[in-house]
């Protein structure tokens, strides 16, 4: 009773302001330098023990409790959010203002994911201040940036510098203990076909057609395995177009009674533990192999289509250039992990009721199977808990309801706390 009551005590009003002051920061990808500055001021105001940037421009704070000697534990949430369009927005709410309606929060990164992040910042500072003879370790609270084009990108850099024994991924659970997340990979699949007059256009190869069978071939063979929480791998096509001079017009892009030479398909994937870049680009291959087989079959000229990761660039507000694949790791925690079991225990601490859930959407967590890979020997776990919901991310009003954001605290406060107990 003791934890809850100084909960309860606690003066919630400085989580929501801290809140709103990095709301009204615009921090777009790559310009997020504003946001981490005004993080490290409130770190040293909350007197933690160290607060800097890294290579990337991560923010990364850290609070010792006890002698500092157990366990290392991460709280993490992305500072940067997609762009917002002002003019559609309700008047008294605008993206940037940062205003309390109704128990609810409003603006941009509200609920992705600010108001997580400051929420899991206080809960670090509130179990140093309580009492810190019960608990011995170290705490990270890590902002990351650019996880809007790179989900685990610049977390990874974090990871490496740290080694944290746990992490928690603060984006949105409704409060649920996550265990999993899907993966993503954005897939081209390049179609190409020869021009010709569209008076003559049924004696080519029409791309467009052959996209058309593309599309139907996923839909009639591939049938994915379904893993627990979750459920199937999903593969859908989100772009069609015709490249740059890849066709008539006076841009090259299709018109004119031209059939083009070549289409541009794209496929998201949502990925399941274990799948790897390769792996996903044959599941592609195997599945459209029907179709190349045929069109030769019919087209002694086809083309084999080519399949490929769409890639994105970028540079960090600290100068590093980043050029990579749209592929990000989806991962899996079992449920007999420590890691759950305390995070079960803490949770039912500070009386929240436990139930287990899943990240459908992608998350810095993605950075922990390359870790992995990297640091075989380090035994790192890893959880989500956050609150919000996944489907207020990027829409037009966004926010986030302030109960929620109090019991979120009391989960920060009871995981991180049993994570630590001595």
């Amino acid at each position: 009773m003791h934890l809850l009551s100084a909960i309860k005590n606690y003066d919630f009003s400085k989580v929501l302001h801290f809140t709103q002051e990095l709301i009204q920061l615009q921090s777009l990808s790559g310009q997020e330098k504003s946001v981490v500055e005004k993080c490290i001021r409130e770190a040293v105001k909350l007197n933690f023990d160290d607060a800097y940037f890294d290579r990337m421009g991560n923010f990364i704070g850290k609070i010792v409790m006890g002698n500092g000697k157990g366990k290392k534990v991460l709280l993490t949430g992305h500072l940067d959010t997609v762009n917002a369009e002002p003019s559609k927005w309700d008047e008294e709410i605008k993206p940037y203002s940062a205003t309390i309606k109704d128990q609810k929060l409003y603006g941009r990164g509200a609920s992705d994911m600010k108001g997580a992040f400051a929420t899991m910042f206080h809960s670090g500072k509130f179990l140093r201040d309580l009492n810190r003879d019960e608990y011995n370790g170290e705490v990270y609270i890590v902002g990351t940036v650019v996880e809007e084009l790179f989900e685990g990108v610049c977390f990874l850099e974090a990871l490496k510098k740290i080694k944290p024994d746990y992490v928690i991924i603060g984006e949105a659970s409704q409060c649920k203990l996550n265990i999993a997340q899907r993966g993503r990979g954005e897939i081209l699949i390049s179609v190409f076909g020869y021009s010709k007059h569209a008076s003559v256009g049924r004696t080519t190869i029409n791309p467009i057609e052959q996209v058309a069978f593309i599309i139907e071939a996923f839909h009639i063979w591939y049938r994915s395995e379904a893993v627990g929480l979750l459920g199937k791998r999903n593969i859908v096509p989100t772009d069609i177009k015709i490249p740059e001079g890849g066709g008539g017009g006076i841009d090259g892009r299709g018109g004119n009674s031209t059939v083009p030479n070549e289409v541009e398909l794209t496929y998201d994937v949502r990925t399941l533990p274990g799948d790897t870049e390769e792996s996903i680009i044959k599941l592609v291959k195997d599945n459209i192999e029907p179709v190349v087989i045929q069109g030769k079959k019919l087209y002694p000229s086809f083309k084999d289509p080519i399949i490929e990761y769409a890639s994105d660039e970028c540079t960090t507000y600290t100068g590093v250039k980043i050029k990579q694949n749209k592929f990000a790791h989806a991962w899996q925690t079992e449920e007999d992990d420590e890691i759950i079991v305390k995070a079960r225990r803490g949770l039912q601490n500070v009386e929240i009721p436990v139930e287990i859930g899943a990240y459908s959407f992608c998350t810095d967590g993605s950075a922990i199977v390359k870790y992995r890979e990297l640091f075989p020997e380090e035994k790192c776990q890893i959880i989500g808990f956050g609150p919000s919901q996944e489907s207020l991310a990027h829409i037009t009003n966004e926010y986030i309801s302030i109960d929620e954001m109090q019991k979120a605290f009391k989960g920060y406060v009871g995981i991180v706390g049993e994570l630590l107990q001595i």
